[in-house]
């Protein structure tokens, strides 16, 4: 396997101290059909976390991918006539295209048929093959028959108590075949106190915390062993040749793809360890553990084990970002199956809301009511579609600002189009088009010089200067506060409060009046040169956010560098006289939408996958 070489995404400047070393995923996306928005949202949100880290100077690796194996690609790829390699090929160029167009910065795509991933997995389940569990010291993998029930769209086997009412998913709202095969199981009833006892010491392992008690109370209401190969699929990773009777066995598609994590740095080769673990001290973030907290269970002393041949303790530094349908796999099943291979769990499980759209009339279900988007539920929406008609900055806004991290949202195109007119046209485009203009009409183009904010004659301006500047000095904790909590949708808010604070002091200056008395010209200086700053700010804060925006408002204000760069006292606020500039042109950052003017169209609805 190539090596990888780290190419930083910022540029080191005097008196940066050591970065933390921050590695983030996301869950593959399976690609039996297009990128809907639901995909969109998960990338968009790892995209704003990683370019958080990447601003304030954190050595950043941002993984995501897609999933390629399995019987629903089999079958996907049968019915457009092609052989599953062919179509996998097809369809995963869509969602690099997507990504791209939505602006996401992921530093690798994982493909889990790549033969790279194929060697990891089968070394994986040798492991595991080899594994003795902690209980009874049996083999953590053995040969059984399942009979029950298998949902093809989960890819899952399910339990009834797992089906609604009417013993369908609860998930695709179809009911799940009865199948019976022999497969080999995973004894990951055997890990629960494990897991337990990890959760419990790093209650930090899961968020949000309402999450992690779900995960706690699936544990502790009974783990039972799962299968981990399915017998008679062609396309799929077979098993390693020294699994006794593992002929014509694939990998079971859920261990293949959360794999990915460990395969993407070129796992079982020790190099995985630079983004995987870090020193104490540079962990990307809360919940690390020692790699060697568990050894005690099987795996020590092999290469790429979690303490093999390490000189000093090294701390788990692996953050997930998943959806709330997929947790139990991600907390319950992968943290099992590395600690019977002898592998540091990550540091982190973020765990994400839904998308919810309303259900009409051609969705199951009464009308009216809010469901999550999916294919199979024929409502999905084309993330493609919307940035190219209302612009990649207006849809990511949307996605971190009116949907609360860790929870459900909803989507409409009238939310959408309300949302970025009131904050994106209305607030900060506004601000930002009047501005550079009186900068323009008044002083050429040029910063003024004037800061005097106590030629202020008027008691309502002051009171709405000490406003602003108290907004911004606020919001200049707050919103790195928020963005490392993982309240992003918070961290907008507090920037979009002084956004909100400098519309006021515009209204109560009046600046427009100001330049027309050569006498306040002192006033006017100190006004633009308040909204100047109040600009800059919020276009290193909105950056992970709308980066294109943010750097193209950037160029206007005539800066030098990127938001992207700004860090330490460079992203304070300073409000005073500046350095002198000249700034761009006046733009309209954000048009206003108007869906009944003519060609404004409707790009979203209900709409089944191309």
């Amino acid at each position: 396997p190539r090596r990888f070489r780290y190419t930083p995404r910022f540029t080191p400047q005097p008196g940066d101290t050591v970065p933390r070393r921050f590695y983030i995923t996301t869950a593959i996306d399976y690609v039996n059909g297009r990128p809907h928005l639901g995909h969109a949202y998960e990338k968009v949100l790892a995209d704003t976390i990683a370019r958080f880290h990447r601003q304030r100077g954190d050595a950043t690796w941002f993984l995501t991918g897609t999933d390629e194996h399995g019987q629903k690609i089999a079958a996907a790829a049968e019915k457009a006539g092609l052989e599953p390699q062919a179509f996998v090929d097809q369809m995963s160029l869509t969602f690099v295209a997507a990504w791209q167009k939505l602006g996401v910065s992921y530093d690798q795509f994982i493909r889990t048929s790549d033969r790279r991933h194929e060697l990891a997995v089968q070394e994986l389940m040798r492991r595991l093959a080899e594994a003795l569990t902690p209980r009874t010291g049996e083999p953590a993998i053995y040969e059984g028959e399942y009979e029950g029930l298998y949902c093809e769209g989960c890819e899952s086997f399910k339990g009834e108590k797992e089906l609604d009412e009417k013993g369908r998913c609860p998930e695709h709202k179809k009911k799940p075949k009865a199948i019976k095969e022999p497969n080999f199981f995973f004894r990951l009833s055997e890990y629960d106190e494990a897991l337990l006892k990890h959760i419990e010491a790093h209650p930090e392992f899961i968020q949000p915390d309402y999450r992690r008690n779900e995960v706690v109370n699936l544990i502790r209401g009974g783990l039972v062993d799962v299968a981990v190969s399915r017998p008679n699929l062609r396309w799929g990773i077979p098993l390693p040749e020294e699994i006794e009777g593992g002929e014509g066995h694939t990998v079971y598609v859920w261990t293949d793809a959360l794999s990915n994590y460990l395969s993407a740095l070129a796992w079982p080769q020790r190099v995985y360890t630079k983004w995987w673990l870090a020193k104490q001290g540079e962990t990307g973030g809360p919940g690390a553990a020692r790699q060697d907290e568990f050894q005690e269970l099987d795996g020590q002393g092999r290469p790429g084990a979690a303490w093999a041949g390490t000189g000093q303790p090294q701390y788990t530094n692996a953050f997930h970002l998943i959806g709330k349908d997929i947790s139990r796999f991600h907390c319950v099943l992968w943290p099992a199956m590395l600690l019977a291979a002898g592998v540091p769990l990550p540091r982190q499980v973020y765990v994400h809301g839904f998308i919810m759209m309303a259900r009409g009339k051609k969705g199951a279900g009464a009308e009216g009511e809010q469901v999550k988007m999916g294919k199979s539920l024929g409502n999905v929406v084309d993330p493609v579609e919307l940035a190219e008609r209302f612009g990649a900055d207006a849809l990511r806004f949307y996605l971190v600002d009116a949907i609360p991290t860790g929870g459900d949202g909803e989507f409409s195109l009238e939310l959408f189009v309300e949302h970025c007119n009131t904050h994106l046209a209305n607030k900060l485009g506004n601000l930002a088009s009047r501005t550079v203009k009186l900068v323009h009409n008044g002083y050429a183009g040029a910063t003024p010089p004037e800061w005097a904010p106590e030629a202020f004659a008027d008691a309502a301006v002051r009171e709405a200067f000490d406003a602003l500047v108290a907004a911004a000095n606020a919001a200049a904790d707050e919103v790195p506060k928020a963005a490392d909590e993982l309240r992003l949708d918070d961290a907008l808010a507090s920037a979009w409060t002084v956004v909100e604070r400098a519309n006021e002091f515009v209204d109560r200056s009046r600046p427009w009046d100001l330049a027309k008395d050569p006498a306040r010209r002192a006033e006017l200086g100190t006004a633009l040169n308040a909204l100047l700053e109040t600009l800059r700010l919020v276009a290193i804060w909105a950056w992970p956010v709308i980066p294109g925006k943010a750097e193209e408002l950037w160029r206007v204000l005539g800066l030098p560098g990127t938001p992207g760069e700004q860090r330490g006292e460079a992203a304070r606020p300073a409000f005073g006289a500046p350095a002198a500039r000249t700034l761009g042109a006046p733009v309209i950052l954000f048009p206003r939408i108007d869906l009944k003017a003519p060609g404004a169209g409707t790009p979203a609805g209900p709409a089944k996958a191309k």
